[in-house]
């Protein structure tokens, strides 16, 4: 009776392991779409990477002291060359986007910056 009991436990344990499993890979499948949105998002920043790195280190250098619209002129005349001599670059460039940290961001807004774009471009600048 005790081998039968046993068994009978196995085979309720590896049933309850089959049903997790199969939960698990069930869940798992979604995934799969969010790593393929990832990959691709991924390779456009990676492609990008070159002009949106060389604006940031343009911006940094050379506009710090000037306003935000000026800023945002200048960058979009900078994105502009960038093409015309085939250096890829996004055409949502920010410095944000290529140089922030969220977390230093987030820590600085919490510390009293103003969250507007101008103010925290100030804030890469100078960390």
């Amino acid at each position: 009776m005790s081998k039968k009991a046993d068994l009978e436990d196995q085979v309720d344990l590896c049933s309850k392991k089959l049903e997790r499993a199969e939960q698990l890979i069930g869940d798992l499948g979604g995934e799969k779409t969010r790593w393929s949105q990832m990959a691709f998002s991924l390779g456009k920043l990676y492609n990008n990477l070159t002009g949106d790195i060389l604006i940031s280190a343009a911006i940094v250098a050379y506009l710090g002291a000037f306003t935000s619209n000026y800023r945002q002129v200048q960058m979009e005349n900078w994105i502009k060359l960038c093409r015309s001599i085939d250096i890829p670059c996004s055409t949502n460039m920010s410095l944000v986007n290529s140089l922030g940290d969220p977390v230093k961001i987030r820590a600085w807004t919490i510390a009293g910056l103003p969250s507007d774009s101008f103010s925290i471009d100030n804030g890469i600048m100078i960390s």
